[in-house]
């Protein structure tokens, strides 16, 4: 059986709109701060958090950040409760990969608080065996997350499942194939370099098999 690593925005969620409404909301009383477009926002997707923060908000201070960063989770955890935010498909596919004997787990380049939202608000944290991300092991790149679980489940057969680069990078860093969701936020460059390339989840299930 498998160990299948999922990333979280742009492979099992599209957070975009709450995320974007949540950021809007944190710099409303900071008018030098250039409110972040959809774009600036997807394309920052990805980055580990110093990167992503000087993509969103190129003009705060590190002192702002700090407050951007506590004000964002607050008002995002307001705005998502109550609210699907998992692509067509997930739980279906999550639930097949599990009784089909896989083990699954995350691997997302963002803090845990995020991470635990995301698993409790969309209800999808019975289908991971210890869910970690970046801010989890405090490490500086996705290869992290996957050195950390492979330390724990071993990686004989382990595939990872995301959209962008950073996917791809962490992948290859550990020999193991990527499936590249399509329907997600990278590029066409990013996902020429994948194994694998998808444009619904359920066909994790197909490749795994």
């Amino acid at each position: 059986m498998a160990l299948i690593l999922f990333d979280l925005d742009g492979t099992i969620i599209d957070s975009t709109d709450y995320l974007l409404q949540a950021l809007h909301l944190a710099v409303e009383d900071m008018p030098h701060i250039q409110e972040p477009s959809k774009e600036t926002l997807q394309s920052a997707y990805g980055l580990t958090g110093n990167a992503f923060w000087a993509k969103v908000v190129p003009d705060a201070t590190p002192q702002e950040i700090t407050i951007i960063r506590r004000r964002r989770s607050e008002f995002l955890d307001q705005l998502v409760k109550g609210k699907d935010i998992l692509f067509p498909g997930v739980k279906e596919t999550l639930q097949q990969l599990k009784d089909n004997g896989h083990t699954l787990t995350t691997a997302s380049n963002c803090g845990t608080h995020y991470l635990d939202m995301i698993l409790d608000s969309q209800d999808i944290r019975h289908y991971f065996s210890e869910p970690i991300c970046l801010g989890t092991i405090h490490g500086e790149k996705k290869g992290d997350i996957l050195t950390a679980h492979f330390d724990k489940f071993g990686k004989s057969e382990a595939f990872m499942v995301g959209d962008r680069y950073s996917d791809i990078e962490a992948a290859k860093e550990h020999d193991i194939p990527v499936i590249f969701c399509t329907y997600g936020f990278g590029s066409e460059e990013e996902a020429s370099q994948a194994d694998y390339r998808i444009s619904r989840i359920e066909e994790v299930c197909s490749i795994v098999s």
